[in-house]
């Protein structure tokens, strides 16, 4: 079966796509990556790869930022696949992330018409806990934190002050 390599009805998400993400400061490449994913196996869920992704946190993230980008890149597809219930099949997907990601440039260069198109402001993502094995031990509660330091800690404070004490005054 051919695909097909062009979807006139998909330009308005693929805007509003772009115009999100740019708003967030996402990385295009993880836009790309999505739309290289799609793109390869047009007959997967989205939403769960993306799920998937999502609950792996820091793992395999190349940035502090990546499990942001990936939160984001989540709650803005969600919120693609419910205002525009069209975009069903893996190439759709595939062709609106590839140009969601060509666009984002735009979009981040201007700002005022990323927020005319999508105004990012009223909602926010929801924090993903990253994934942990069930054979993790779990802290219910933090430990307790005494109220006054004990006689070593103040001994080690005392000395360490002596000695700020004595190198202040050779200095």
């Amino acid at each position: 079966m051919k695909r097909q390599t062009t979807y006139p009805r998909l330009w308005k998400p693929a805007h509003v796509l772009a115009a999100e993400l740019s708003q967030w400061g996402m990385d295009a490449n993880l836009v790309k990556t999505a739309a290289s994913y799609m793109k390869q196996y047009p007959e997967a869920n989205l939403s769960d790869w993306l799920d998937r992704l999502v609950h792996l946190g820091q793992l395999f993230s190349s940035s502090d930022q990546t499990e942001r980008y990936r939160q984001q890149l989540q709650a803005a597809c969600e919120r693609l696949a419910n205002s525009y219930p069209a975009i069903k099949s893996g190439d759709e997907w595939a062709w609106v992330l590839g140009w969601a990601a060509r666009l984002m440039p735009y979009y981040q260069a201007n700002l005022n018409e990323a927020a005319k198109l999508s105004p990012v402001d009223r909602f926010m993502p929801k924090r993903i806990k990253p994934f942990q094995r069930e054979d993790s031990p779990v802290e219910e509660s933090l430990p307790e934190v005494p109220k006054e330091a004990s006689q070593e800690a103040k001994d080690i404070f005392s000395k360490l002050q002596d000695l700020w004490d004595k190198k202040n005054e050779n200095d």
